[in-house]
């Protein structure tokens, strides 16, 4: 998949980087085939260390292995209005929602027993021309199973953002599952999780 400079792209359509900070949605569309657009590059500061696995557990709310079962839509956030040489253009944040099954909580207790929505921050642009992701991000695929970190909303929804938030593990099954080395080292990094000071939610779909 082609990288491309997100600013050079949407015109420097600037974008917030904070993975906790909710925003207004303007709709939502589907792409048909999101693998064969290039990827659009965006760029934030985080924070935390995001390549270190005990500072983004202690971070984010919710950790868990989870498999998409299905992608809903994608969600237009924090329209902006710019000047293009044919006139005015709105571009915003695109948003992915999913269905993602739990199979295993590593942070915090969501239910596991059904799909629940999940929201990666991330996604095909309004045009279809492009899927928009923070540098060396993934967007998750349908049939695919991942390590998420995920922040609890104030409306009680599940958001997943940034870099190293969606792990893709390449094992299924619960045996399977326990000799991941990406479980095995957020089941570590949970141990040793840096917790940060801020204002935490608690999920809709929240277990315990």
């Amino acid at each position: 998949m082609k990288r491309i400079n997100y600013r050079l792209a949407v015109e420097c359509f600037f974008l917030a980087a904070a993975p906790s900070v909710a925003a207004c949605s303007s709709g939502g569309v589907t792409a048909a085939d999101p693998g064969s657009l290039p990827v659009a590059e965006k760029h934030g500061s985080f924070a935390v260390d995001v390549e270190k696995p005990a500072a983004t557990v202690g971070d984010a709310d919710y950790v868990f292995v989870g498999k998409v079962e299905s992608k809903v839509g994608t969600t237009y956030k924090d329209p902006v209005a710019i000047e293009t040489e044919n006139g005015t253009k709105e571009i915003a944040d695109p948003y992915t929602d999913y269905k993602i099954k739990v199979l295993r909580n590593i942070k915090g207790e969501l239910v596991s027993d059904r799909a629940i929505p999940v929201q990666k921050s991330g996604g095909v642009d309004k045009e279809q021309k492009y899927v928009v992701l923070y540098e060396d991000d993934v967007l998750p695929e349908v049939g695919s199973t991942y390590m998420f970190l995920a922040y609890a909303q104030e409306d009680g929804s599940l958001l997943v953002s940034g870099l190293n938030s969606s792990l893709e593990i390449e094992t299924g099954t619960e045996m399977e599952l326990g000799k991941s080395k990406v479980v095995q080292a957020y089941g570590e990094a949970m141990k040793n999780q840096e917790k940060t000071d801020r204002t935490r939610f608690r999920s809709n779909f929240d277990a315990s």
